[in-house]
């Protein structure tokens, strides 16, 4: 096993962190399992592709001659011509692994074309959230067929099985889970604030801001999505991002310690969004209210009123409701963080996580040997 040479391919802003994530300063999840298996003895290579550079003449060419709504879900050329630059090094390697969804398809139409002769593991997240015309679904659907693809929950796996036609070995679930030697319980006392944090495209602010007047303590948004105006006399905006290190690991850590709660409300989606915030919390000792949608990642293992609490889609009064019976049921309170604790323990390690992508690394190798 450790003989074996590993590619981790990541959207450009990973490397820069990879001295404070390997010294334990900084928390190691998105990096995907890919530091616990180096500390195991896997021989791990680390790349990262940059989607904004500006694309050479091969990447222009493509992109006029195949529009948008013919490629894969958010895959530029750009990442084609930047992946084949990677080849001769992914090559030297036994697997590659692709930590976003584009990166997958990119590299799985490169061994499609010979450029890439490696299997290729993609984590995919969100894929059914955007449109199919039949030539998009046609190319993913090729393209899924040549790669192994990881989900970040069962949530979007029957659906991702049925509508692309995909064999069972060929697309597997592997719960999220985040670094619980940085993200714990702290000394200090509660604030007096509820906190919100989380920039994809799934958060639904809008409910959180209608149910704030309800919820009427202190709110703290932490996002670089822009907020609806005028916001609520008891919301502050923190603009910030993971990106953009406004606020940085140890500061984030601080502020869920002292968060009295933290409500994560998301849109109907069958993505797992909002998991490694709500794990986060969990393993910093901080209750959870997180919106109950279809793609919630674990209903065996997330139970509301015994370690969570679920609210309604879109429901701004149920949302405040379950936020009040945070702030003012001090026993419920007490549960929620001490089974929340032992939730995340048990469910929601990033060391659990790695284990079972080295075991899908480990069967992807022999089977290319």
């Amino acid at each position: 096993m450790a003989e074996r040479r590993i590619a981790f391919v990541y959207i450009k802003g990973r490397l820069a962190r990879l001295p404070e994530v390997r010294c334990g300063t900084a928390p190691t999840e998105f990096f995907y399992g890919a530091i616990e298996l180096e500390r195991q003895g896997w021989k791990i290579e680390h790349y990262e592709i940059d989607p904004d550079a500006p694309g050479d003449l091969l990447a222009r060419a493509l992109t006029y001659l195949f529009p948008l709504s013919c490629r894969p879900v958010k895959m530029d050329p750009r990442l084609l011509t930047r992946g084949a630059a990677l080849a001769e090094r992914l090559n030297a390697c036994d697997c590659i692994v692709a930590t976003a969804g584009n990166i997958a398809f990119a590299l799985a139409l490169l061994t499609k074309l010979g450029r890439i002769r490696r299997p290729v593991i993609g984590i995919q997240c969100g894929v059914l959230n955007y449109p199919h015309n039949f030539i998009r679904k046609a190319v993913s659907r090729r393209l899924l067929a040549r790669m192994h693809s990881m989900l970040f929950a069962d949530g979007e796996l029957a659906e991702m099985r049925a509508f692309f036609g995909l064999p069972e070995e060929r697309i597997v679930p592997n719960e999220f889970g985040v670094d619980l030697d940085f993200w714990k319980p702290g000394d200090g006392a509660t604030g007096d604030y509820v906190l919100s944090v989380g920039n994809d495209g799934q958060r639904d602010y809008e409910t959180l801001l209608r149910a704030a007047p309800q919820i009427g303590c202190p709110i703290r948004i932490i996002t670089r999505r822009p907020l609806p105006l005028p916001l609520p006399p008891n919301v502050t905006h923190i603009a910030g991002s993971w990106h953009g290190r406004e606020l940085d690991d140890d500061a984030l850590r601080e502020v869920y310690r002292g968060a009295r709660c933290v409500v994560v409300p998301i849109r109907p989606t069958l993505q797992p969004s909002g998991q490694s915030v709500t794990l986060q919390a969990m393993a910093c000792g901080t209750p959870v209210v997180l919106t109950e949608t279809a793609g919630l990642w674990s209903r065996k293992a997330l139970v509301s009123g015994d370690n969570i609490l679920l609210a309604r889609p879109g429901d701004a009064a149920d949302l405040a409701k379950n936020t009040h019976r945070v702030l003012e049921e001090g026993e419920l309170r007490m549960r929620l963080v001490s089974r929340g604790l032992e939730t995340v323990r048990n469910h929601g390690d990033i060391r659990l996580f790695a284990e079972r992508t080295g075991e899908l690394i480990e069967r992807c190798s022999r089977s290319a040997a």
